[in-house]
């Protein structure tokens, strides 16, 4: 019989399923934050979580060395679950004990975590709420270690944002390999409020530089989701968090190796045409509009899913549905620098269509790009450059790609926005011109000599804005190929819905291929 040796696995689940004990689960709570257990519940689905390693911890012996007398979990939660359905892997930090700082057992789960997502082929959802590395364990371990980035818990991370998809859910201050986790994602929360995330907390900052600064001033929510980019979105809650970080999933296949799922085809018509996409786009070319609200009426209804809304403004990038296929949209807001491309919005275009391309979501594009952002400070902050780099995103992606010309389309920002070398699926509408420079700057630009010079310098300048407007017409465009169609703007969802279609077929033969990845 070993029924005192089951006995004893009980015994030890119970006291790890203590965590940091009564005190530590009182305090957590006293914050306003769950416990590990309980976000992993809210999580998964009910009764569907398999963990692993729940014994591993710091345990105490007595009787000479033969009875466990305590056992102080590790804080690192890890295992398996499903989310609606679907398999996941699952980490979560447990700041109950010791403010779930990193210690060499912490680093050892959170390697055997990362070899069964990539084992496996399963998501990985990080519950992230830790302090970092500790000065406390150098007493146990005899000697400082060298520090190394690309150690065992961390050297597969590159691969694994090439094969499978990666969440990251601050709940709580994140520092060190907490932030690192943070960032190597391809979809992160953090809540208001609540959440930090910093390279060294406020004791260090204090330390190394003698300022003094709260967690939030140092690493809140308005710094990493408005300013930063490091983090993606933000939540009100933890639930909202969590929730959040479910919906994004179900937009995604569970690694390169899959498809993204249809889901939800039924709930809306692929034939709908919304008469209010025939007036959204004022004829005055200086005037805002509102894009999410033409995005809705071209995507499945409830379907759009906005990452980095309040990053890089004049661009957004949302997740969305045709007739249930999973789609990337990228999007221009005019009521933000005109929609212009600035450098805030070079990482986040970059990171998303380096997403949508390693996971197989065709990529669907509403221009209205009147190019680069100019002036002194756009010099300053390497516009060319970082736009640039942006555009190599576009070009090197695989994926299939729709383009809608709404409205503006210009310069080399605007000859970003898809690639000719590939077969883009383009549609214009009639309301969109372009060209390599907007006729209302190229007149002065080209004949200021001749403007300046004339009688009446205004009236020539309207003469020839005039003359070079006649040939901006998008029918012109048409009658040399230069854009393929041009569409009554009400057409665009089944247009849209009938290309999803054909191209998802055909993205099929690029599963499992190696592309360049996620670009963090």
């Amino acid at each position: 019989m070993w029924k005192k040796e089951v006995d004893e696995i009980e015994r030890r689940k119970k006291l790890a399923y203590e965590l940091g004990g009564e005190k530590g689960v009182t305090r957590q709570h006293s914050l306003g934050k769950m416990t590990v257990r309980e976000r992993i519940d809210l999580l998964l689905d009910e009764g569907s979580f398999l963990e692993t390693g729940v014994m591993a911890g710091a345990a105490t012996y007595v009787n000479n060395n033969q009875d466990l007398e305590t056992l102080t979990p590790c804080p690192i939660v890890i295992g398996k679950g499903k989310i609606n359905g679907r398999r996941v892997i699952i980490q979560g930090d447990d700041f109950t004990i010791r403010g779930a700082s990193v210690g060499r057992l912490f680093k050892a789960k959170l390697a055997y975590n990362g070899k069964m997502a990539h084992e496996m082929r399963l998501p990985i959802v990080r519950l992230l709420d830790g302090a970092g590395g500790t000065i406390r364990e150098v007493a146990d371990i005899g000697y400082l270690e060298l520090p190394i980035v690309n150690d065992v818990a961390t050297a597969m991370l590159a691969d694994l944002m090439s094969e499978v998809p990666m969440v990251a859910v601050a709940l709580g201050p994140v520092s060190g390999i907490g932030a690192l986790l943070a960032v190597e994602s391809h979809f992160s929360i953090m809540v208001k409020e609540e959440s930090q995330v910093f390279v060294g907390g406020p004791p260090l900052v204090q330390w190394a530089q003698g300022q003094k600064v709260s967690k939030e001033e140092l690493g809140g929510y308005r710094i990493h989701t408005r300013m930063s980019n490091v983090i993606d979105n933000e939540a009100e809650s933890e639930e909202d968090a969590i929730d959040q970080a479910k919906k994004f999933l179900e937009y995604l296949p569970s690694n390169v190796w899959e498809m993204p799922q249809q889901k939800y085809a039924d709930q809306d018509d692929i034939n709908r045409r919304e008469e209010e996409l025939l007036s959204i786009v004022p004829r005055n070319g200086k005037k805002t509009y509102d894009m999410r609200r033409l995005m809705e009426c071209v995507f499945d209804k409830n379907s759009l899913f906005e990452m980095g809304k309040f990053q890089g403004q004049s661009q957004i990038t949302s997740l969305a549905r045709l007739n249930g296929y999973p789609v990337g949209v990228l999007a221009n807001d005019t009521r933000f620098k005109a929609g212009a491309f600035a450098w805030d919005v070079a990482e986040k275009f970059q990171r998303f269509i380096d997403m949508c391309d390693t996971f197989h979501l065709p990529i669907v594009n509403l221009i209205d790009q009147p190019g680069f952002f100019i002036g002194v400070e756009s010099e300053e902050c390497g516009t060319i450059r970082k736009g640039v780099r942006a555009s190599f995103a576009v070009t090197q992606a695989t994926v299939p790609w729709a383009s809608i010309y709404v409205r503006k389309c210009f310069g080399v920002a605007g000859g970003a926005q898809s690639d000719p070398g590939k077969l883009n699926w383009r549609y214009a509408w009639p309301s969109a011109y372009w060209g390599n420079i907007p006729i209302e700057g190229g007149v002065y630009a080209a004949h200021r000599a001749e403007i300046e010079s004339a009688q009446d310098p205004m009236a020539l300048h309207d003469e020839l804005q005039e003359y070079y407007r006649g040939f901006a017409q998008p029918f012109r465009a048409a009658e040399h190929f230069g854009i393929e169609d041009i569409i009554d703007p009400r057409e665009t969802r089944p247009l849209l819905c009938d290309w999803v279609e054909t191209v998802f077929d055909n993205e099929r033969s690029n599963l499992g291929v190696k592309r360049r990845g996620m670009r963090c």
